[in-house]
């Protein structure tokens, strides 16, 4: 078997395997590999130490300079509607939704779209209720089912 089928069938296998492993990583070595194929195949590189060279090289500047811009149209979507990118310590005071009923004080809120893990001291919240951010603790909301006084001075 030639030299050129090998690269062309390792890049195809690392293109497929992408459909697995989902990190945007992999195409890139895949694609490196395929160039690779199609150059040895037309005669342009042909020594072995040449070929591995030359992926390396393609393969690691497309992953450097290509992934970031690729990686945004594999995010999914979870709102039709965009608030912006909002830090947690600005939410403090804004109204969230009960997504998932809180049990000994624990449970999960939306805000702004996105499904968050909460805390409240607030006993009975289920989902549909509606509650108030009055702080974080690291990525966990921390909710009340009272609008914060300050909140609804600010809003005034």
């Amino acid at each position: 078997m030639e030299h050129y089928w090998l690269w062309l069938i390792l890049g195809a296998l690392l293109i497929l395997s992408e459909f697995f492993l989902t990190g945007i990583v992999a195409v890139f070595f895949g694609v490196g590999a395929i160039l690779v194929g199609i150059l040895t195949a037309i005669g342009l590189i042909d020594s072995l130490p040449a070929q591995i060279t030359v992926f390396s090289v393609l393969s690691i500047a497309a992953l450097m300079f290509a992934r970031e811009r690729i990686k945004v149209w594999f995010r999914g979507k979870v709102s039709d509607r965009w608030d912006g990118d909002k830090d947690l310590l600005y939410s403090r005071g804004e109204r969230a939704e009960v997504s998932r009923d809180f049990v000994d004080g624990v449970g999960q809120v939306r805000l702004s779209g996105v499904d968050w893990k909460a805390e409240s001291d607030d006993p009975g919240l289920v989902k549909g209720d509606t509650v108030w951010i009055s702080g974080n603790r690291g990525i966990i909301l921390l909710v009340a089912a009272q609008r914060p006084v300050a909140a609804e001075a600010a809003q005034d």
